[in-house]
C-alpha cells in the first residue's frame, strides 16, 4: 500500500515530483554514546518529516538514559531492548516494531546522507528487494579512525564498483522491502548479522541493489586496542557462523589459508576504498594493517573452535 505525499525533489531534478511514495520505517540501533545518537538523529528527523517515515530507535540504556532521549525526541519510536542486547538483535527489536512498507537500518555511529531516505526508497520501491548505499568517513582527523573505517567499511565504500553476484550491503546502510522482513526480523532476533541474512536472501532469488546516492558516514572515533579486540570477536564470531551456514566447508583448509586474509583484504580494501583517498589509505596502513590481522587471527580461532551451534538443527532458510 503506497500513499501519495506532497510534490517534491530530492536533488533539483524534480524526479521525486508527484511519486506515490510507500510508508517508510527507518530503524536505528543504538547501544553507544548519546552523543554519537544525537548525531545520527539530527541527520535523520529532517528527512523522516520529509517522507512522513516513522523514525524508530531500538536503544541498550538504562532506565533514566531512555527517559532523556524520549523527552527530547518526542517524535520518534524508542524501543526498550534487554541490557547487552547485540546490534543484530537491537535492529530486529527495531524491525519488529516497524509498519512501513520498507525498513530501513542504520546504527547510532553513523550519520546518514541528506537525501538517504528518499534514496534509498527509490532503491527498494523501485529496484530491489534489498538496497543499500555506500560508508564513507566522518572522522577524518587520526591514523586510527581511517583504519577502523578502512578495515570495518571499506569493502562497502561509496567508490566500490563490485555488483551482481558479488554485490555485499552493510547492515549499516540498507533497506528492505516488506516482502522479506519477517525473516530479516527472524534472523536477526536470532544474533545473525546481516551477511548470514542476504546470503539466505540472495539463494532464494532476492535481488540486492547499490544505491551510490545514499552514502552514510562512520562517526565514531575508536581507540587502538579496543578496536583490534572488536575486529577478533567479530572474526571469530563469522567462522564460526559460517560453519554452520556452509555445512561442507573443510575447518583445516579453511584454517590454513587465514594467514592469506590479511593481504586479502588490504587489496581488495584498497580497490574498493582507496582510488580517491590515497593519502589516508597509506596513513593508516599500519593500523589497517594490525586490524585486519586481528580479524584473521580470529576467523582461525573460530575455525578451530567449530561450529557456533550444532549442525543438526534448522539453519532458518
Amino acid at each position: 500500500m503506497t500513499r501519495t505525499t506532497t510534490p517534491r525533489s530530492s536533488d533539483g531534478s524534480g524526479r521525486l515530483a508527484s511519486l506515490a511514495v510507500p510508508h517508510v520505517s527507518v530503524v536505528v540501533a543504538s547501544n553507544r554514546s548519546r552523543a554519537l545518537l544525537d548525531d545520527c538523529l539530527a541527520s535523520l528527523i529532517g528527512q523522516c518529516e520529509r517522507a512522513r517515515a516513522e523514525l524508530i530507535v531500538a536503544r541498550d540504556d538504562d532506565e533514566a538514559g531512555l527517559e532523556a532521549i524520549a523527552k527530547a525526541y518526542p517524535s520518534i519510536r524508542l524501543v526498550r531492548v534487554k541490557r547487552g542486547a547485540s546490534i543484530p538483535e537491537l535492529r530486529g527489536a527495531g524491525m519488529r516494531e516497524a509498519t512501513g512498507d520498507i525498513v530501513m537500518l542504520t546504527e547510532d555511529h553513523c550519520v546518514p546522507g541528506p537525501r538517504w531516505v528518499e534514496e534509498l526508497c527509490l532503491g527498494v520501491d523501485n529496484v530491489a528487494e534489498i538496497a543499500g548505499g555506500g560508508m564513507d568517513n566522518a572522522q577524518r582527523k587520526r591514523a586510527v579512525d581511517w583504519a577502523a573505517y578502512f578495515s570495518e567499511y571499506g569493502l562497502f565504500a561509496t567508490t566500490r564498483s563490485d555488483a551482481g553476484e558479488s554485490m555485499q550491503l552493510t547492515g549499516a546502510n540498507v533497506a528492505y522491502h516488506r516482502s522479506i522482513l519477517d525473516d530479516v526480523v527472524a534472523w536477526a532476533s536470532a544474533g545473525e548479522w546481516e551477511n548470514v541474512a542476504h546470503e539466505r536472501l540472495r539463494a532464494r532469488g532476492s535481488s540486492l541493489h547499490f544505491v551510490e546516492s545514499a552514502p552514510v558516514y562512520q562517526n565514531k572515533s575508536y581507540r587502538f586496542w579496543e578496536f583490534v579486540r572488536d575486529r577478533y570477536e567479530h572474526g571469530r564470531d563469522y567462522a564460526r557462523t559460517r560453519l554452520v551456514e556452509e555445512r561442507g566447508a573443510r575447518r583445516w583448509l579453511l584454517t590454513a589459508v587465514t594467514p592469506l586474509l590479511p593481504i586479502v583484504i588490504l587489496t581488495r580494501v584498497a580497490r574498493a576504498a582507496a582510488p580517491t583517498r590515497w593519502g589516508a589509505f597509506l596513513r593508516a596502513l599500519p593500523a589497517t594493517l594490525a586490524f585486519v590481522t586481528a580479524w584473521s587471527v580470529g576467523e582461525a580461532v573460530g575455525y578451530v573452535r567449530g561450529p557456533a551451534r550444532p549442525l543438526g538443527g534448522g539453519d532458518g532458510r
